[in-house]
């Protein structure tokens, strides 16, 4: 005997409780399988300045309460999250942990702004989630470490005095945040490198990573003592096929010059533990997967959006993480958790996010992508399995088994009609009306 929970959401009518039948059967069947793949290990969001910015203008009570919904094990029950080293695009002004020219003994490294936004965020999850697994990666080197001295343009400099104080850059980055109780457990060695972009970022060949992480980015954490992981990340292409008219990728960003170069060098990979894929990365994935099966795989970073928060952007984001979990994603991070209303960064882009705050009225607002990520995170406890499946749902539903055994479905019916749903295991069956525009999660536990 089964005993189901069925919650849906769509737009404008959020985590409703809905019915499920165990005797109509429909043809539009997921089979669920005893193919069991990799584990999943959490779910987050990023630690931003502009994020906390907007939760100090609520109210105390209210932003508790948000924190409380992100990280608490009644609501999205998140149990990691990202920050950045230094400023990323949704700091409130660009700077670096060492901004002092020419400093390459990293005698003015400092955390002092981190202490004013990013760990004061940081600290209010770790309340309700007290084994918070945290990732950082830089956007930008201090700028006197690269070929211009400029946030938003260049590379690194690849010359032993800049590498070697890079390495030790993040170690002591790592043992800052150590020391105010904030354990980071993963570097990403550059977000985006394949970006040149508007806002902090650095470009690296995947020769020189490699470089970088066996000859010191490796050996300087390995003499540290740190337990904190390497990863390979935060790959973010590249975006479309080669030269292609008006908005090529260059021969650089693919596979075999970028991801391939770096962890085909086994001096490299002895530091690597795993690889972070960004939305814009995706085209890599498979590969890395195939090739690669012992590195671990995690998605970084969710697409941004338009600002608008619309329940479209819901339903292609959901897409995106069927992908990144039916090619071994174990993690899957949300980007900006809270904005203010309209998502406008100190770079002019408008993005989507979890909550939004009106800055007048300190008014906060879920919006749909918060009720997605819920449908998978609230559900989905770590150390569950990924299950495959057959039938025509498969393109359209994830299926995962908990550690204690219960199975947990969500699904999303994105057509303009509604459909019907069958769920075949292997000891029964049970169905469900599946309205147009709308997103799923069944949980089955065996009674």
């Amino acid at each position: 005997m089964k005993n189901i929970t069925h919650v849906m959401s769509r737009e404008s009518d959020y985590w409703k409780e809905a019915q499920v039948s165990h005797t109509v059967k429909s043809e539009d069947t997921l089979m669920l399988t005893a193919d069991y793949r990799q584990k999943v290990l959490g779910f987050g969001g990023c630690f931003n300045e502009l994020g906390w910015d907007a939760l100090k203008k609520t109210d105390k009570v209210t932003a508790e309460a948000f924190i409380k919904e992100l990280y608490g094990e009644e609501g999205c029950a998140f149990n990691m999250g990202r920050v950045p080293i230094g400023a990323n695009d949704f700091s409130l002004e660009w700077y670096s942990c060492d901004d002092t020219d020419g400093d390459y003994d990293l005698k003015d490294f400092n955390i002092e702004r981190d202490k004013e936004y990013t760990l004061p965020f940081i600290k209010a999850a770790q309340k309700y989630c007290k084994d918070l697994s945290l990732f950082a990666s830089p956007w930008s080197p201090p700028v006197w470490m690269k070929t211009k001295k400029a946030y938003n343009y260049g590379r690194i400099r690849m010359e032993e005095k800049v590498l070697d104080a890079y390495a030790r850059y993040f170690v002591k980055f790592v043992k800052a945040y150590g020391e105010q109780g904030v354990p980071v457990n993963m570097v990403h060695v550059q977000n985006e490198p394949m970006a040149d972009q508007k806002f902090p970022s650095c470009l690296w060949y995947g020769s020189d990573m490699r470089d970088f992480i066996k000859g010191y980015l490796g050996p300087e954490f390995e003499k540290s003592g740190l337990d904190t992981q390497i990863w390979l990340g935060t790959i973010n292409g590249p975006f479309v096929d080669f030269r292609w008219p008006g908005n090529g990728a260059p021969y650089h960003e693919f596979y075999d010059q970028f991801a391939n170069t770096i962890l085909s060098d086994k001096e490299a990979r002895k530091y690597i533990k795993g690889v972070g894929v960004q939305w814009g990365g995706k085209h890599q994935l498979e590969q890395i997967e195939a090739s690669y099966p012992q590195m671990h795989i995690m998605q970084t970073e969710s697409e941004c959006g338009d600002g608008l928060n619309e329940w479209e952007q819901a339903e292609y984001i959901f897409m995106q993480m069927w992908y990144y979990f039916r090619h071994g994603a174990e993690r899957y991070t949300y980007w900006n958790m809270a904005l203010p209303e309209g998502g406008v960064s100190t770079w002019g882009w408008s993005q989507n996010s979890l909550a939004t705050v009106n800055p007048e009225t300190g008014k906060l607002t879920l919006q749909p992508e918060f009720y997605l990520m819920k449908h998978f995170s609230h559900f989905v406890k770590p150390g569950a399995r990924v299950i495959r499946t057959s039938g025509c749902w498969t393109s359209n539903a994830v299926a995962f088994e908990n550690p204690d055994g219960e199975v947990v479905i969500t699904l999303l019916n994105s057509m303009d009609r509604d459909r019907e749903f069958t769920c075949i295991c292997s000891d029964g069956q049970f169905s469900a009306g599946i309205p147009a525009h709308s997103v799923h999660t069944f949980v089955v536990k065996t009674v």
